[in-house]
């Protein structure tokens, strides 16, 4: 099949439409639509439902959608590593992450790939789990740094860091001293929360219906910088990773208190690169210089917790 078509099925089967996957292609819908059909009629049956005002796959146009990435993939590796013969690499790497390796790992590998290859662009998403779910399941992501799901089986996962989640605070609020908290304990003070608190809801939901505490939000954002700065600001407790707030940790500005919870005692994070494209030039190297961070972090993190 031609690479235009291609390119049709697999945005229009993302979008779930024809008017905004031509509008995505900066192309008219009359040729998205008209290529679809003609394409159907050679294959003798529809790739695609009318519903409403979008579409959705048959099942032989799950079979066409897959061959479809398949094919643009070795497609791109191709030219990329054709590209990279001559040492200039070239290529975007799509990135999802959840927010707190944004504020450090990312940034840090980011900077290091884009000074040995400055070719390289990166597509990076700030995702909620909801997110992250749909885009591994698409397999979208060249890379992703997540909570590790056994679920994504396409990916290969090519570092992990053990870490505990805990309540941040400031070294004088009045559980900075603890070893450890459980969060009934932590519930009989503000906390500041992000909107969608995934990884507490069922512990918190299971350990309060016996104790009978709730959380008091002062604060409910869906930005990991306003609830630093909130922490920062005395406003109440946050529930975090260390891998966020390494740098304040270190300098003494915020404590990072450890959950006593069996169900949250210990997390595993991964960097997880797509099986298909690790050996893309591109996200080779920006995967090594990631590789390299998560080391630097769980030495760091060794120091904070030696204990963990």
């Amino acid at each position: 099949m031609h690479a235009a078509i291609l390119r049709y099925i697999d945005h229009v089967a993302r979008m779930g439409s024809i008017r905004r996957a031509a509008s995505a292609l900066h192309v008219a819908s009359s040729a998205v639509n008209r290529q679809i059909l003609k394409l159907e009629a050679d294959l003798g049956t529809p790739l695609f439902e009318r519903i409403g005002n979008g579409v959705r796959p048959t099942a032989a146009g799950e079979h066409v959608i897959r061959h479809a990435r398949e094919t643009l993939a070795r497609w791109q590796s191709t030219c990329l590593e054709i590209s990279a013969l001559s040492g200039d690499i070239h290529g975007e790497v799509r990135v999802v992450t959840i927010p707190s390796p944004i504020v450090r790992l990312m940034p840090r590998a980011v900077t290091e790939t884009s000074r040995q290859h400055p070719h390289i662009s990166y597509r990076i998403i700030d995702a909620d789990p909801n997110e992250h779910a749909e885009e591994m399941r698409a397999g979208r992501p060249d890379v992703a740094v997540l909570f590790i799901d056994r679920r994504y089986r396409g990916y290969q996962v090519k570092a992990r860091i053990r870490m505990r989640l805990g309540a941040v605070m400031r070294p004088d609020h009045p559980l900075a001293k603890r070893s450890e908290l459980t969060l009934t304990e932590c519930a009989a003070h503000p906390v500041v929360m992000l909107n969608d608190p995934w990884i507490l809801n069922a512990t918190a939901e299971a350990e309060f219906t016996h104790s009978g505490a709730q959380f008091k939000a002062l604060v409910v954002t869906n930005s990991l910088a306003m609830t630093k700065e909130s922490i920062h600001a005395g406003l109440g407790i946050g529930f975090f990773t260390p891998l966020g707030f390494v740098d304040e940790l270190k300098a003494g500005e915020l404590v990072h208190v450890p959950l006593a919870e069996p169900d949250l005692s210990a997390s595993e994070i991964g960097l997880l690169i797509h099986r298909d494209r690790q050996s893309y030039p591109a996200v080779r190297a920006l995967g090594a210089n990631l590789v390299a961070e998560f080391a630097s972090l769980e030495e760091d993190l060794g120091k904070l917790h030696p204990q963990a």
